[in-house]
């Protein structure tokens, strides 16, 4: 399986990801969150994830695969930025509630969820939903669908960044809408 395959699988996976959490397809006016995937979770990957969300100022949902021919991610990290850390949570679930909420990522380690909030950025909530295994299935089953429905065109912006590579922000050509009230 050639590098472009790989990617393919792994862009339309994390897009039906970003857009089951209620994220757009396209460049919010608030980017704040940066949706990737790569090798299986260890400290080295959690370091260099720490590296990039510093570098492009951004949070970051994250799909770890065992290798080039997984089929889907064998896991979940959320990279979120506080004002003096970079937190790594991996082992995160995702989860829906329903058919229609957002999908939101619930830690298996600790006593919190990540949502996409009204503004756009990655929300740590304290406390976990109800029916966690249930609520998985759903969201998985959700983000398979969603996957399957995407086109199979490699993005322009999308990168394959060696460990400690160079990062460079993707430059957009749609303009932000700009209200005033």
């Amino acid at each position: 399986m050639n590098i472009t395959m790989i990617q393919l699988r792994r862009q339309n996976f994390m897009l039906a990801v970003r857009r089951e959490m209620g994220w757009p397809l396209f460049k919010p006016a608030n980017d704040a969150i940066l949706f990737c995937a790569g090798r299986t979770m260890d400290f080295e990957a959690g370091m260099e994830l720490a590296r990039i969300v510093q570098t492009l100022r951004k949070d970051a949902v994250y799909s770890s695969w065992a290798n080039a021919t997984s089929v889907e991610p064998d896991g979940f990290t959320i990279v979120h930025r506080q004002m003096l850390t970079v937190d790594v949570f991996d082992r995160c679930v995702p989860f829906a509630a329903d058919e229609a909420a957002p999908i939101i990522f619930v830690s298996t380690r600790g006593d919190e969820q990540f949502a996409v909030d009204a503004r756009g950025s990655m929300a740590r909530i304290a406390g976990k939903p109800k029916s966690i295994g249930r609520g998985r299935k759903l969201a998985l089953k959700r983000i398979r669908a969603t996957a399957a429905q995407m086109d199979d065109v490699l993005l322009a912006d999308n990168m394959w960044v060696p460990t400690g590579g160079e990062i460079v922000e993707p430059v957009t050509l749609v303009e932000t809408v700009v209200q005033f009230a």
